[in-house]
């Protein structure tokens, strides 16, 4: 691990982190009735990879509230 920057580490996660809280804010107002605990809770889940992307597969593939139509 020679070499390997940890301040640059953490700066691409939080950018993950608020990339994905603003992704998880979209999705919560068009499939749940929650988009800042969807948001939050997707932020959150960004430290442990596998498990954002098991939540983002998740409210992607949930069928919105308001369906337009």
């Amino acid at each position: 691990m020679a070499g390997v920057n940890i301040s640059l580490i953490l700066q691409w996660l939080v950018l993950a982190a608020v990339i994905l809280a603003v992704v998880g804010f979209v999705l919560g107002k068009r499939k749940t009735g929650k988009p800042v605990l969807t948001a939050l809770s997707l932020g959150i889940s960004a430290f442990v990879p596998i498990v954002a992307v098991v939540y983002l597969i998740f409210l992607l593939n949930k069928p919105d509230i308001n369906p337009a139509g």
